[in-house]
C-alpha cells in the first residue's frame, strides 16, 4: 500500500507546469491519404515542479527528505498546484450574513477575504465519467468557476472548459470517481496526487545547485491509491 507524502506549498517553487496528456494513436492513412487518429478517451496529468536556483539550507534538507520518503516511484506525492490566477479568496471571498441570517438584496453578504474563500460545493451528485456538474452559487451569491480554473477532489485534478449561469460547469478529464451531493471542491490551491515519473527524480540536486542550475522534478498522475 503506497504512502501519501504531503509536499508543502512553501518549498521555494519557481514554477509549476501541469499538462493533461491524451493518449492517441495513428491507424495509418485512409484511401484519400488522410491520417486516421484514434483515441481511447483517456488522459493523464503530468506535473513538473521547478525550484529556485538559490535553495536555503533548511529547504534543501527538507527537499532531500521528501525525495527519500518517495522511495522512487513507490509512494505518492500530494502536491499543491500553484496558480496565481486560481479560484480563491480574491475571486470568491468568505461572506457573512446579517445577524438574522439574511443576505443583501442581491444575495451577497459581508465579504472578508482574510477569512479564506467561500466553500465551493456540488449542488447535485455526479458520477464517475461525467464531464459536467452543477455547483452551488447562492446563499450567498458567489462567482461560478471560470474557464481555465483548476479544481481537485481526493487528489484528482480537473480543468474547467466551460462555465454557464446557474453553476453549470464542464471540465476535463472525465471524473475519476463518484462525487456526492454537497462535496467540497478544492481550489485554493488544488491538490494533485502523483508518482515520480522515474526513479531518478531529485538526483544530483546539490551538484545542480552548486553550478547555478535549475532543479526540476516530474510527476505523473497516480490512480492506485
Amino acid at each position: 500500500m503506497p504512502e501519501i507524502i504531503e509536499w508543502p506549498c512553501g518549498l521555494g517553487l519557481r514554477d509549476t507546469d501541469f499538462f493533461l496528456k491524451w493518449t492517441t494513436r495513428s491507424a495509418g492513412r485512409n484511401l484519400a491519404g488522410s491520417e486516421q487518429i484514434i483515441g481511447v478517451n483517456s488522459a493523464v496529468w503530468e506535473v513538473s515542479l521547478t525550484f529556485a536556483q538559490t535553495f536555503k539550507a533548511d529547504r534543501l534538507r527538507a527537499f532531500e527528505v521528501l525525495v527519500t520518503r518517495m522511495r522512487g516511484r513507490t509512494n505518492i506525492a500530494s502536491l499543491c498546484i500553484c496558480d496565481p490566477f486560481r479560484y480563491g479568496p480574491r475571486v470568491a471571498p468568505r461572506q457573512w450574513p446579517f445577524d438574522d441570517d439574511t443576505w443583501f438584496s442581491d444575495g451577497t453578504g459581508f465579504a472578508d477575504p482574510t477569512s479564506g474563500m467561500q466553500d465551493l460545493l456540488l449542488k447535485a451528485a455526479a458520477s464517475a465519467g461525467a464531464t459536467s456538474f452543477v455547483t452551488e452559487t447562492s446563499n450567498p451569491t458567489r462567482p461560478n468557476l471560470r474557464p481555465g480554473d483548476m479544481f481537485s477532489r481526493d487528489g484528482f485534478l480537473y480543468r474547467v472548459t466551460d462555465s454557464q449561469p446557474g453553476g453549470q460547469v464542464s471540465f476535463e478529464p472525465p471524473l475519476r470517481a463518484n462525487l456526492p451531493l454537497g462535496v467540497r471542491l478544492v481550489t485554493d490551491p488544488p491538490r494533485f496526487y502523483g508518482r515520480f515519473a522515474t526513479d531518478d527524480e531529485g538526483r544530483r540536486v546539490r551538484e545542480n545547485l552548486k553550478w547555478g542550475q535549475q532543479v526540476t522534478v516530474n510527476f505523473v498522475e497516480a490512480f492506485d491509491r
